[in-house]
């Protein structure tokens, strides 16, 4: 049996244990781990798929959203499909979280800090 798991959520198979033997115990109400250990399911994965980045492309005209250049008038302009809150945030990859950018606004902005 693998321990992959239980090290990725518990940080050992020893504390594992222990967090058990804690909750069988009653000191834990809710979970072994207790809310903080514990990410919600998402129902989207973090690319969209072909038809919904055709959509967001559509929606927006094949311009971006931040400058407004398009490949059919500046020859070179590479176009990405982005989220708008970011898919690590906890948003999800929908048509209203998605936005239309140009390589250099998209490569400009992070969601650090």
């Amino acid at each position: 049996m693998s321990q992959t798991p239980y090290n990725r959520r518990f940080g050992s198979w020893t504390a594992a244990l222990e967090a058990f033997v804690s909750f069988a115990n009653g000191a834990g109400a809710e979970s072994p781990t207790g809310s903080a250990g514990v990410t919600p399911s998402r129902r989207t994965g973090r690319d969209p798929s072909l038809r919904l980045r055709w959509h967001v492309l559509q929606r927006d005209r094949f311009c971006c959203c931040g400058c407004g250049a398009s490949p059919a008038l500046t020859p070179g302009v590479e176009l990405h499909v982005d989220h708008i809150v970011p898919w690590s945030k906890g948003e999800e990859t929908v048509l209203k979280n998605l936005q239309t950018l140009c390589s250099v606004c998209n490569l400009g902005k992070s969601n650090v800090g």
